[in-house]
């Protein structure tokens, strides 16, 4: 028996007034002379929470 995998494209019908939600930079923050943060208004509070956390961690 084959177990071959496909993947198959699914599209769901949006209404005609829908519109895309778009993406846009919320906020930039340079941590140093090579390192920038940039973060997007549609960011995951779990992801937000982990990027604060990694960038402003104590190492005393």
């Amino acid at each position: 028996m084959n177990n071959d995998q496909e993947i198959v494209q699914v599209k769901l019908d949006q209404p005609k007034n829908y519109q895309a939600a778009t993406t846009s930079k919320a906020f930039q923050m340079k941590l140093g002379e090579n390192k920038t943060v940039l973060v997007y208004n549609r960011i995951n509070n779990y992801i937000l929470d982990a990027l604060l956390k990694a960038v402003f961690r104590d190492d005393r």
